[in-house]
């Protein structure tokens, strides 16, 4: 089931903003949600490996069985599976939307690939999950040129990740090399998760 509850309560529960969430004041309120936000908790080596595992899984909107489906995949390819995990997490059409600055939040970006404004080589595909492979090219159909939330976005976008290539004026980009681990902007403990599945 996907987490469709408030985003900033995520980043809250974890004490940082999580990649592809909404920007909230985090140092406003710099505790955990709910009654008891402010008590502190000693957290079990168990809690510590879910927890990465979570901060992951919300960071790229991904569900528990496509999520250990991509543990799987990344386990047979050779080289560190924790690494291999987030650069196919990372390669996902909706997130290299959201990268290239065309949805101001992950969930934004995933609403244009659902709903079909997506181009990939030139082709529609409208499945946010799809794999992402270097050199393809993703563009917006010109009806999603228009929309002000794109617009918007791409303005405001923050400076393009090494390993993308953006064309702003002509809403189009590229991935120009798979990702290295250093070069990702996610702030989890992927050795914790590869020990968390490892139980």
């Amino acid at each position: 089931m996907r987490y469709t509850k408030a985003k900033d309560k995520l980043s809250r529960k974890y004490g940082e903003l999580l990649s592809g969430m909404p920007d909230f004041e985090l140092n406003k309120r710099p505790y955990p949600p709910g009654q008891h936000g402010l008590k502190r908790t000693k957290t079990s080596e168990y809690g510590s490996l879910l927890q990465e595992k979570q901060k992951l899984k919300h960071s790229y909107g991904v569900t528990e069985k496509p999520f250990r489906r991509y543990f799987v995949k990344a386990n047979k390819i050779k080289g560190p599976t924790g690494e291999i995990l987030i650069q196919l997490l990372e390669t996902r059409l909706d997130n290299l939307v959201y990268r290239m600055g065309f949805g101001p939040t992950l969930s934004a970006a995933r609403q244009l690939v659902n709903h079909g404004h997506v181009l990939v080589d030139g082709k529609k595909i409208d499945i946010p999950s799809y794999a992402v492979k270097v050199g393809t090219e993703i563009s917006l159909k010109e009806s999603a040129q228009k929309m002000e939330i794109v617009k918007e976005s791409i303005k405001n976008a923050p400076q393009v990740l090494k390993y993308i290539s953006v064309q702003k004026d002509l809403f189009k980009g590229k991935l120009i090399e798979l990702p290295q681990r250093g070069e990702i902007p996610v702030t989890v403990n992927e050795r914790l998760i590869v020990e968390f599945y490892s139980r």
